[in-house]
């Protein structure tokens, strides 16, 4: 639906590649499934979390997926 819509709105400092970030995470795909789709090692998609998370104001102990579901 408009999941990119509103994550834009709300967040709209974000990279395409957060954007694709993020919307693997809302298919509740997990890291080793999101690294294969970017091409990325799974080390790389943690990091790229972790970045992702830094840019939305996340604490650590704060869920992703959750708070994308949430959106």
């Amino acid at each position: 639906g408009d999941f990119l819509k509103r994550l834009r709105d709300k967040f709209p400092g974000l990279s395409p590649n957060d954007y694709r970030l993020c919307a693997y995470l809302r298919m509740n795909l997990s890291t080793k499934e999101i690294a294969h789709l970017m091409n990325i090692c799974i080390r790389g998609v943690e990091g790229a979390r972790y970045r992702l998370r830094k840019k939305l104001n996340m604490p650590n102990e704060d869920n992703l997926v959750e708070f994308l579901l949430e959106l």
